[in-house]
């Protein structure tokens, strides 16, 4: 195979490319190379590296290298210590363009998962499809999520349980409740509880259609239930 700068010699005229027995443009073409194609090294790589690695940038999770340019050495793909994936620096930018907004409550590699796989639910947004998904994608620790529509149904015959879910009120169509069952496990939740439900009400609260009103419960591995119904 050629080295970087044949190949850039072989882009003149036939007439520079004869005339050169002396060498003296085949070497300027290599400072040329190693600041366009191939630094050689990795801590400062030429344009064309830096190019090849932007799909990076914008993937939480990684890619695969994709670019392969010709050095004396054969085929070279992206450099080993390169990073596959976007920089912990970069996740706070891509939490924004994917309007994540509760992101500074999210460890990154947390973060990572919810920034990958938030785009394909937004075409569900304000559903409750959409925030039973977010909320399984955003915490590994809650289990068995139900939202009901319609928690409170009034006084119906054959269908009301006193004290339970029955009022004598005017229906509230516009509010809903969110149940789940939290593992006890959870290293983030058996450090603190309240910091964990707060985390859970950012993500319902960032989910939840502008005109709506919820009721969260918190249901313990153990059973025990915490209700929490003021928003």
């Amino acid at each position: 195979m050629n080295e970087p700068a044949d190949r850039m010699m072989a882009a003149l005229p036939a007439i520079y490319r004869a005339t050169d027995d002396s060498g003296q443009l085949r070497a300027l073409l290599r400072g040329f190379e190693a600041m366009l194609l191939d630094s050689g090294d990795a801590a400062e790589p030429a344009i064309a590296q830096d190019i090849d690695v932007i799909p990076e940038l914008f993937s939480p999770l990684g890619v695969k290298p994709s670019g392969e340019l010709a050095t004396p050495n054969g085929l070279y793909r992206i450099q080993a210590n390169w990073r596959s994936e976007a920089p912990e620096r970069f996740l706070a930018w891509l939490a924004q363009w994917v309007a994540f907004s509760p992101y500074p409550l999210f460890p990154p590699e947390r973060l990572r998962r919810i920034i990958a796989g938030i785009v394909p639910l937004y075409g569900s947004r304000g559903t409750r499809h959409y925030l039973e998904k977010l909320l399984a994608l955003c915490f590994d620790e809650v289990t068995d999520i139900s939202i009901d529509e319609e928690p409170l149904h009034g006084f119906l015959i054959g269908r009301a349980r006193l004290g339970t879910d029955t009022v004598l009120a005017a229906d509230e169509p516009f509010r809903f409740r969110v149940a789940m069952v939290v593992r006890e496990h959870g290293k983030t939740v058996a450090g603190d509880w309240e910091a964990f439900e707060d985390r859970v009400r950012a993500i319902v609260d960032f989910a939840r259609p502008a005109h709506t009103e919820y009721e969260l419960v918190l249901r313990r591995g153990t059973g025990h239930a915490q209700e929490t119904a003021d928003q």
